[in-house]
C-alpha cells in the first residue's frame, strides 16, 4: 500500500517559443485525468490513457528539444510515469528503461541537480517493492539516511521519511522514529497534517475502538457487538484503483478465514452512493459497509487519522486495535488477533 511520492522536480527558465509551449503542455498534465468516470470500472482505463498521454508529452519533449535545459527534468518525468505504468500493469515492463533514464539523468546532472536524481532512485526503489521482505526495507531506510546525510537540508527530507515509514507498519518502534526525523523537518502544513495523522494512527494500536455507526444497508452496528470476533476494518472508496484491487485480494482471502471468528466492516470515502452501491455489487460485498458521504471529511476518518485508501486494520477479539495494516499477511495476522485474550 504504497503513497506516490508526487513531488515537485527542479523548475528551469524557459527561454521562449516552441520549448515553451511543449514544456507547458508536459506540465499541464500533471492535473491528472480530467474525465471523471461513470463507474468504477472506467477508472483504470482513464488512468493508464492519461499515463499514455504523460508518456507520450514526455518523449516528445525529449525527441524535439533534446538539447532543452529541461531535457533533464523530461528524463525524470517519463521515468516516473513509466514506474506508474508498471504498477498498473503489475509487470515489470518498464525496468530497463527507467534504469537507462536514470543514468543519463545522473550523467547531465549538475552538482544541484545531483538530489533530483537521487531522490529519483529513492522513489523509483520505494515504488518497486510490492511487499517488501525485511532486508529490503533496511537497504531503503539505510538509503533515505545517507540521503538525509548528504542533503540535510534539501526540501525532500520530511517527505522521504514519512513516506519510508509507510513501510514499516509492522515495526512500530522504527516508524514513529522516521516520522519523528520527518516532523522535525517538516514545513508544508499538508505534510505536517499527514503526519499528525501517522502519529495518530500509532497511538490508537493497542486500545480498544469505540465505533457505531449506520451501514449503507441494514441496521445500525456497533464493533462492540463483534467482541470475541477478529474485525477486519476495511477504509476504501470507488474512485481509488489501488482499493478496489485491495477488495479483490480481501475477497479471495475471506473464504479462508473462520467465517464464524472473524467479520469485515467496510468504511467508504466515497462522496455519492451510486459508485458505492455498483463498486459493492461488482466485488459481491455483504459485509456491512458505512458512508456518510463526506469522503476525507468525514467526522470518523479524520479522528482515526485515516489519509490513504486502502487502509486495512484488524481488530483483535476484544476490539483493540491489533494491526495498522490487515494487507500483509492478512490470514496470519488474523489469526494472532484471534489468539490474543
Amino acid at each position: 500500500m504504497f503513497r506516490p511520492l508526487l513531488l515537485p522536480l527542479l523548475s528551469c527558465l524557459a527561454f521562449g517559443g516552441p520549448a515553451d509551449d511543449a514544456w507547458k503542455s508536459l506540465t499541464e498534465l500533471d492535473a491528472g485525468p480530467q474525465q471523471k468516470p461513470k463507474s468504477p470500472a472506467e477508472l483504470p482505463g482513464i488512468v493508464a490513457a492519461h499515463l499514455a498521454q504523460q508518456e507520450r508529452a514526455a518523449r516528445e519533449f525529449l525527441r524535439d528539444y533534446a538539447e532543452d535545459s529541461r531535457a533533464f527534468e523530461a528524463r525524470l518525468r517519463l521515468a516516473r510515469v513509466l514506474q506508474f505504468q508498471r504498477d498498473i500493469r503489475d509487470q515489470p515492463v518498464a525496468t530497463q528503461e527507467i534504469d537507462a533514464l536514470l543514468r543519463e539523468a545522473e550523467k547531465l546532472a549538475t552538482k544541484e541537480q545531483r538530489p533530483e536524481v537521487e531522490f529519483s532512485r529513492l522513489s523509483y526503489t520505494m515504488r518497486a517493492m510490492r511487499e517488501s521482505k525485511p532486508a529490503q526495507r533496511q537497504q531503503l531506510l539505510d538509503a533515505a539516511r545517507a540521503f538525509q546525510a548528504r542533503h540535510p537540508h534539501d526540501r525532500r527530507v520530511a517527505p522521504l521519511f514519512a513516506e519510508v515509514a509507510t513501510l514499516f507498519d509492522l515495526d512500530i518502534k522504527t516508524k514513529r522514529a522516521l516520522l519523528a526525523t520527518a516532523q522535525a523537518h517538516a514545513n508544508d502544513e499538508e505534510l505536517k497534517a499527514r503526519i499528525t495523522d501517522d502519529l495518530r494512527r500509532i497511538d490508537l494500536l493497542g486500545q480498544p475502538l469505540s465505533l457505531r455507526f449506520e451501514p449503507v444497508r441494514g441496521e445500525a452496528i456497533d464493533v462492540a457487538d463483534y467482541r470475541g470476533k477478529a474485525v477486519v476494518l476495511v477504509f476504501f472508496a470507488a474512485w481509488s484503483q489501488p482499493a478496489i484491487e485491495a477488495l479483490g485480494v480481501l475477497q479471495k482471502t475471506a473464504p479462508t478465514l473462520p467465517k464464524d471468528k472473524v467479520q469485515f466492516v467496510g468504511v467508504s470515502l466515497d462522496t455519492k452512493r451510486e459508485p458505492l452501491e455498483a463498486l459493492a455489487t461488482e466485488q459481491k460485498i455483504d459485509w456491512p459497509v458505512i458512508c456518510d458521504s463526506k469522503g476525507w471529511e468525514s467526522p470518523l476518518v479524520r479522528s482515526l487519522g485515516i489519509n490513504a485508501l486502502p487502509t486495512v486494520w484488524i481488530l483483535d477479539r476484544a476490539g483493540r486495535l491489533h494491526s495498522l495494516n490487515g494487507l500483509v499477511n492478512t490470514a496470519a495476522q488474523v489469526r494472532d488477533a484471534l489468539s490474543r485474550k
